[in-house]
């Protein structure tokens, strides 16, 4: 007795509808190990993060914290980042993507640890250039890459465990002052063949600029405008150095006045930055010495 044989085309298209599970690829998750949700004891505002992703080709995720989302990169199948973090509620949340699947894991906690009155986020899509983040007091004292910790306890911090620049950066403040915070960023290279101009003028100029823009602190009249003038004439030398060639980068930042409070206040700037050697100016952030007393009432 024989039996009849589907035709060819039918046995095709059976297996194409249900496909074998080892042909069948695994859905996309993403799932976030630390922080986990509950209470944490947090030193120097600085926390780990780590999750993993199924699919180990991706190379990329979307980050997002105090509502400001970063590119971070997805090695064999895992993320490793360090978030910058205030005292109170964080949530921090990661989405990755493959074609149109989109999968995305989030985690809310409580950080105990030092009060934080101001937090500045940097974040931009990495690409291999460097990029720091300087932020100037006003007592006109700039924390930034070669100053890290400033005497009012202002402190930068790094994203990425791979070199200072390299990816985005935060500046955290236990206690502000009244006055002016001056944010700027500083494109230190892109790092293609045609973007090389380390030479000794360079390191003169920033060191030109850095002794300008001190000796501007406390210079009143007169005195002012020629420091003013001296100030700008150092950047424009910096400027006519800096020849265009680096990638361009969009560069992002967010500044959270007094975060998790009823007092928060919040700016965002945004600039594309594109030259070795630029130092270009974000904005400014002006604080008042009634919202101070304001803010620190409340946490009475």
């Amino acid at each position: 007795m024989r039996t009849a044989l589907a035709p060819l085309g039918a046995v095709l298209a059976a297996a194409l509808a249900f496909p074998s599970p080892a042909l069948a690829q695994a859905p996309l998750t993403v799932s976030i190990e630390s922080p986990t949700p509950g209470v944490a004891d947090v030193h120097g505002n600085v926390a780990s993060l780590e999750a993993v992703v199924s699919d180990p080709t991706l190379r990329t995720a979307t980050l997002t914290i105090h509502g400001a989302s970063y590119s971070v990169p997805i090695e064999h199948g895992r993320i490793s980042q360090q978030l910058v973090v205030a005292t109170g509620v964080n949530r921090v949340g990661i989405t990755v993507q493959r074609g149109d699947e989109v999968a995305r894991d989030a985690v809310t906690w409580f950080v105990r640890g030092e009060t934080t009155e101001l937090l500045v986020l940097a974040t931009w899509e990495a690409t291999g250039e460097i990029i720091d983040l300087w932020v100037r007091e006003p007592g006109g004292e700039t924390c930034k890459w070669d100053h890290r910790s400033t005497e009012r306890g202002g402190r930068l911090l790094d994203f990425s465990t791979s070199a200072i620049g390299l990816g985005s950066q935060g500046f955290v403040a236990p206690e502000v002052e009244a006055g002016t915070y001056r944010i700027k960023v500083h494109y230190w290279g892109g790092f293609g063949d045609e973007d090389q101009h380390w030479s000794g003028d360079y390191e003169q100029l920033i060191g030109e600029l850095d002794a300008a823009e001190l000796a501007l602190t406390n210079a009143v009249g007169a005195l002012r405008v020629m420091r003013m003038r001296e100030r700008d004439r150092v950047a424009a030398r910096l400027d006519r150095w800096a020849l265009p060639g680096a990638p361009q980068t969009a560069v992002h930042v967010e500044a959270i006045l007094f975060p998790g409070t009823p007092h928060e206040r919040r700016w965002r700037f945004d600039r594309r930055v594109d030259r070795t050697g630029h130092l270009a100016t974000l904005g400014e952030i002006e604080i008042d010495e009634a919202l101070i007393r304001a803010a620190r009432a409340g946490r009475e």
